[in-house]
């Protein structure tokens, strides 16, 4: 059973997933291109037998660095994945996503609008400026 709780924190982990999935997706970009530069230095020594190049500290804590940057964003996408699958995390769904569900108890804690608070709306919620555009736009399709 899902709710229009669940819903806003699936959606709000999903946005969060998708903003550090961002920012891994441009440091394994930027590795990369470093470790492209670093490779093509003509004073680095040829490796054994003649294949490739020697490996330096730089080029070794490169490898490192994108090894972990890698993991992390695979381990994002599964995340992901199991959102997509199984939903927020609770007492009967124990498939769920588990960062989901800490998502929805901040969503509580922040008190989220109970559905008396979400009913109305309409021209009551219209601002001052809001109802005179709305008078002036209908003045304007007279003329």
């Amino acid at each position: 059973m899902s709710t229009e709780l669940d819903a806003l924190a699936k959606k709000n982990t999903q946005q969060t997933n998708e903003a550090l999935k961002k920012k891994k997706k441009i440091k394994l970009h930027n590795i990369k291109a470093a470790g492209k530069a670093h490779s093509a230095d003509p004073d680095r020594e040829p490796g054994l037998f003649g294949y490739g190049k020697k490996p330096t500290e730089k080029s070794k804590s490169l490898d490192k660095e994108y090894r972990k940057t890698k993991k992390s964003l695979d381990r994002l996408e599964k995340r992901d994945d199991k959102l997509h699958e199984h939903g927020v995390w609770s007492k009967d769904n124990k498939k769920g996503e588990a960062f989901a569900s800490l998502e929805k108890d901040k969503l509580i804690k922040k008190g989220f609008p109970s559905k008396a608070k979400m009913a109305g709306g309409g021209r009551a919620r219209l601002s001052v400026g809001g109802a005179a555009k709305r008078g002036i736009s209908k003045i304007l399709r007279k003329c």
